[in-house]
C-alpha cells in the first residue's frame, strides 16, 4: 500500500513538472498565451469549399488526387502508406444533368487564410485545383451565406495558390513571421478545418525542419506535432508571437503527431509574382545532378573530403551546356551561395530569375573553375513530365557476368523511352536479384550512356569496356516514378 501511495505522489509531481514546465516556456509564463493567440488568428482563417468535376472515369479524381499519390508514394518508400495534404472529401455529387451516365461531381473542404485587406487568402493549390467552384466562409454562422472565390495565382511546384473575393466584411489579414529563424522545440499553433468540423486550434512544437520531399523539391517542409487532419491543408501554423510561420499541408497518417508545413519564407519569395502575373517564374540551368559519395568520388578523382553534389546529366542546348559544365563536375557554388548538397544548388538556381547571369564555381578533378552562366527559365511541371513509360526490352544475353542482360538501344526503344531517336546507348532488359546490377541499383529499363566515363553507343561498345571482374562507373538515364528523365552515376562492382 506504501508502495502504491509512493507512485500516485511521483505521478503527481511529474505532472506537475510538466504542466510548470510548459508554462514557464510561454513567454512571461503566461498560460493564456494559447488564448490569446487564438482570438488573434482564428477570425483570419476561413474555410473553402470547392466542387469539382471528376474527370477520371476510374475514380474519385478529386482535386487532390495528384497531391494525395505523392504522398502515398512518399510514405510508401519510406515503409508505410501515408496520405497527405488530403481535403475532407464529400461523397460524389450527381453531375448537371443527373446521375445517371454522367459526370459526377466531388465536394471537397479545405482551409485558407486572409494577407491582406482587399481580399487576398492564402491556400494549398491541391485545395483548389481544377475545382468549378469555390466557395468561401468566414464564420461558422449557420446563416452566412458563401462569398465567391477566384483563383488568381498558382504555384504548383511548391502546392500554393492565392484566391481573390470580393466582400464587405472587414478582413483581419495575419502577419508574417520569419520561418528561417525558427528553433526546433519552439512552440506553434494550427488553425483550420479538420474533417469539416469549422474553425479548430490545436497546439504543438516545431519537431524538425528542412524536410525533403521527392516530388517538391524546390521547398523543404516544416515538421510539427501540432495535430493536422484532412480539412487543415491551407491553414496557418503560428509562433507565440502571432506571426504564420508556415502552411500546413501534408500529415503522416501511420502516426500521430507528424505533419508537414509548407515554411513561410519560401511563400514570401514566390508571392509577388503570383500577385502581379499568376504565376511563377524561376531559374534553370539545365542539369540533373547526384550526391556525391565517398566511391564516385574516388572514380572521379576528387578528395573525400568534398560534400558538393557532382553533374549526372547535362541537357544540351541548355545554359549549364552553354556555359561548359561537364558530366561529373562536382558544383562546389552558385551565384556567390556556397552548395553542399541538391537541394542548395536547386534554392540557388531558382531564387535568380531568367536571363540573368550568374557564377558558379565547379571542381573538375582536382581543378577548381569559375565559369559565368546565364540562368533561363525553368520549365513547366508539364513539360518536365514524360509522357511515355519505358517499354520492355527483349532479353539479350550477357557476355561478362554483370548480373543483368542488355540490349542494344535502337532508335525506335529511344522513341518509346521519349528519348531523341539519335540517342546511343545499352538497355538494361533485366536484372538479376541480389547481382552486382541489382547491389548497384540498376533497373529494367536503365539506359548505359558511359562505362568510366566512356560513351556506350551499343552493346558491344559495354562489353570492350565491362571485361575484367572490377567496378565500374556507369552513367545511366531512366524514368523516375512520375515519368520523367532522370539521370544517375552508379558503380557496378564485379569484384
Amino acid at each position: 500500500m506504501k508502495f502504491r501511495n509512493h507512485a500516485a505522489a511521483l505521478a503527481t509531481l511529474l505532472a506537475l513538472c510538466v504542466s510548470n514546465a510548459r508554462a514557464a516556456s510561454l513567454p512571461g509564463g503566461d498560460t493564456n498565451v494559447l488564448v490569446n493567440l487564438s482570438k488573434k488568428i482564428v477570425p483570419s482563417v476561413v474555410n473553402i469549399s470547392t466542387v469539382t468535376t471528376v474527370k477520371s472515369p476510374h475514380g474519385r479524381g478529386g482535386p487532390d488526387e495528384l497531391f494525395r499519390r505523392f504522398f502515398e508514394d512518399f510514405f510508401r518508400r519510406h515503409g508505410g502508406s501515408g496520405r497527405g495534404g488530403e481535403e475532407d472529401e464529400g461523397p460524389p455529387l450527381p453531375g448537371p444533368d443527373g446521375p445517371q451516365g454522367r459526370a459526377p461531381k466531388v465536394m471537397s473542404l479545405g482551409t485558407g487564410f486572409i494577407i491582406d485587406a482587399s481580399g487576398l487568402i492564402l491556400t494549398n493549390n491541391h485545395v483548389v485545383a481544377e475545382a468549378d467552384e469555390i466557395k468561401i466562409y468566414f464564420t461558422e454562422e449557420t446563416d452566412e451565406k458563401p462569398t465567391d472565390g477566384e483563383v488568381v495565382g498558382r504555384d504548383p511546384e511548391i502546392d500554393l495558390a492565392l484566391i481573390r473575393v470580393k466582400t464587405k466584411r472587414e478582413l483581419a489579414p495575419v502577419a508574417f513571421g520569419d520561418s528561417d529563424s525558427l528553433e526546433v522545440g519552439e512552440y506553434v499553433i494550427a488553425v483550420g478545418n479538420p474533417f469539416g468540423q469549422g474553425h479548430s486550434v490545436t497546439h504543438g512544437i516545431i519537431s524538425a525542419k528542412g524536410r525533403l520531399a521527392p516530388d517538391f523539391p524546390l521547398a523543404s517542409y516544416l515538421q510539427t506535432d501540432a495535430p493536422i487532419n484532412p480539412g487543415n491543408s491551407g491553414g496557418p501554423l503560428v509562433n507565440l508571437k502571432g506571426e504564420v510561420i508556415g502552411i500546413n499541408n501534408a500529415i503522416e497518417q501511420r502516426a500521430q503527431g507528424i505533419g508537414f508545413a509548407i515554411p513561410i519564407n519560401v511563400v514570401k519569395k514566390v508571392l509577388p509574382q503570383l500577385r502581379t502575373k499568376g504565376t511563377v517564374s524561376r531559374g534553370y540551368i539545365g542539369v540533373i545532378v547526384n550526391e556525391l559519395t565517398p566511391e564516385v568520388a574516388a572514380k572521379i578523382g576528387v578528395a573525400p573530403s568534398v560534400k558538393s553534389p557532382f553533374v549526372a546529366h547535362v541537357y544540351p542546348g541548355e545554359p549549364a551546356d552553354k556555359a561548359g559544365i561537364k558530366p561529373y563536375d562536382v558544383i562546389l557554388e552558385f551565384g556567390g551561395k556556397t552548395v553542399h548538397g541538391a537541394s542548395d544548388l536547386i534554392a540557388a538556381v531558382t531564387s535568380i530569375p531568367a536571363d540573368q547571369a550568374a557564377s558558379i564555381k565547379i571542381l573538375r578533378g582536382k581543378e577548381e573553375k569559375t565559369l559565368s552562366i546565364k540562368v533561363g527559365q525553368r520549365p513547366g511541371t508539364q513539360q518536365l513530365a514524360e509522357k511515355e513509360a519505358p517499354r520492355k526490352p527483349k532479353k539479350a544475353p550477357a557476355r561478362v557476368e554483370t548480373g543483368m542482360t542488355l540490349e542494344t538501344l535502337t532508335s525506335e526503344m529511344a522513341r518509346e523511352l521519349g528519348m531523341p531517336e539519335k540517342t546511343k546507348g545499352a538497355v538494361v532488359a533485366s536484372t538479376a536479384y541480389g547481382g552486382p546490377a541489382d547491389q548497384a541499383g540498376l533497373l529494367r529499363g536503365d539506359v548505359i550512356l558511359e562505362v568510366d566515363r566512356k560513351p556506350i553507343r551499343n552493346l558491344d561498345d559495354f562489353y570492350s569496356v565491362v571485361k575484367e571482374k572490377k567496378s565500374y562507373l556507369l552513367r545511366v538515364r531512366r524514368s523516375d516514378p512520375q515519368g520523367r528523365e532522370a539521370f544517375t552515376v552508379v558503380i557496378l562492382d564485379l569484384k
